[in-house]
């Protein structure tokens, strides 16, 4: 009799501990995909903040010609920026209406573009800005431009008729650009323009070994962050393998 006891109490004892490895067994299975889950998106998150561009070493590294992919030849940097120039500024007059007086140069760089755009009215002040103060301090000095090492956007009180940023966006982080275009928006003067042009790709992916760190968004992904303006879309370009759109809003 004990001993059939012993013997049930066994296969009790057997059955409830393969019960309870089936359970531990069932909860592994769950939690591991939850665990690769959360190592890959650390991973990326990990991945994506070692590619982020370091703008200021680039500065010291490339100096002026560190504002184009690293690519570029040297002796191509006048050619390239001339091209563009051409480019943007033969669209930017077709949307001029002549009111356009205060105007901020947003991300300008060693100011490419600044000196140009002083010149799209009479009378016209560019407050061109960046945050890298390298670049700020080897931009070509001109009248009609004021140029400013950004540390905070605080530091841009007064509204324009017109902000130009051309290649700048694509450097920072989706979770950024929302705050961002929105302040842009309320120190834009009513009626006034926003003139954006930057480097796309119909997928979303990330960019080659030259541009580490840059995010390469499609159309429709700008024209609703600019929602506020209507934005719209008016050319298109491409250069050294970047297609590159030009937009046009007004709010």
């Amino acid at each position: 009799m004990k001993k059939e006891i012993k013997v049930k109490s066994n296969i009790e004892s057997y059955k409830n501990y393969i019960k309870k490895n089936i359970i531990f067994r069932t909860f592994l299975l769950i939690l591991r995909p939850i665990n690769l889950f959360k190592k890959l998106k650390n991973y990326r998150e990990n991945k994506l903040k070692i590619e982020k561009i370091n703008w200021s070493l680039r500065a010291q590294k490339h100096g002026k010609y560190g504002v184009l992919s690293t690519d570029t030849p040297k002796d191509e940097f006048d050619y390239v920026t001339n091209l563009q120039k051409e480019i943007m500024f033969s669209n930017l007059k077709k949307f001029l209406n002549n009111k356009e007086k205060k105007v901020l140069d947003f991300g300008c760089g060693n100011g490419r573009f600044s000196e140009h755009l002083g010149k799209i009215n009479n009378n016209v002040k560019v407050i061109a800005v960046d945050k890298e103060k390298k670049l700020i301090d080897i931009a070509k000095r001109c009248n009609s431009v004021s140029y400013i090492w950004l540390r905070d956007l605080s530091q841009i009180r007064m509204k324009f008729d017109l902000i130009f940023i051309v290649n700048v966006l694509g450097g920072f982080e989706k979770k950024e650009l929302p705050k961002l275009i929105s302040f842009l928006t309320t120190k834009l003067n009513r009626g006034g323009m926003i003139f954006l042009s930057e480097h796309i790709s119909e997928y979303k992916i990330q960019g080659p070994e030259i541009l580490k760190g840059w995010s390469f968004r499609d159309d429709n992904y700008y024209i609703n962050l600019f929602r506020r303006v209507f934005l719209r879309k008016v050319d298109e370009y491409k250069y050294n393998n970047y297609r590159t759109s030009i937009y046009v809003g007004r709010k």
